[in-house]
């Protein structure tokens, strides 16, 4: 076996290993979102209008959040907040706000944080952070999909989707070392880069 044919082989398996972990962090995202809405689901299936405090039930309140989120008008300004969900803010009418990868990559965002959308006259949309998720510190490795995706793969195969963004202003390459931040709570799915140790 030739020397090229050995590092095909071996990135052909490491690839393997990649997409099997992928679709394992997607199911395992799916079904633990899906235990949380049956919960909520059920809770409030037994909702009792003589009883609003049953809403506060607190499994419901770790499941949806305790974050008073809200929309108003400040300075004549219309303020709205919501959760990012890695490339937009949804509010509670599932409006979705954009926004910018530039903005995401240097605030570091990751999947959960609470902004602060100021949209002016003008059209101009203004966020800030007012509220992040607990974050958790992994070190990985700097990867690239078939599609020029680039992605941060763990030593144990976990595999996170990165700001695109983000991966340019570090001037990332395939291999180099990562150092990400996540959500506490996730196991894989979206990350935010916090340093690239070149290769």
């Amino acid at each position: 076996m030739t020397e090229t044919t050995d590092t095909n082989n071996k990135n052909v398996v490491q690839k393997h290993k990649q997409m099997i972990q992928f679709v394992k962090n997607t199911i395992s995202t799916i079904e633990t979102d899906l235990k949380r809405m049956k919960l909520v689901l059920n809770k409030l299936a037994n909702f009792d209008p003589n009883d609003p405090q049953s809403l506060e039930d607190k499994e419901i309140i770790e499941t949806i959040g305790t974050e008073e989120l809200k929309t108003y008008t400040e300075e004549n300004v219309q303020i709205v907040e919501w959760k990012f969900d890695w490339y937009f803010m949804i509010w509670a009418d599932q409006k979705k706000y954009p926004v910018p990868l530039n903005y995401s990559s240097k605030t570091k965002l990751v999947p959960g944080d609470v902004l602060k959308l100021k949209i002016l006259d003008n059209g101009q949309f203004v966020y800030k952070l007012i509220n992040p998720v607990e974050r958790k510190h992994i070190r990985a490795t700097l990867s690239k999909t078939d599609d020029n995706k680039y992605t941060a793969v763990t030593d144990d195969g976990q595999t996170f989707f990165l700001n695109q963004a983000a991966v340019t202003f570090f001037k990332g390459r395939p291999g180099d070392e990562l150092y990400i931040l996540t959500n506490e709570k996730d196991n894989g799915g979206f990350a935010a880069i916090e340093a690239v140790i070149k290769k």
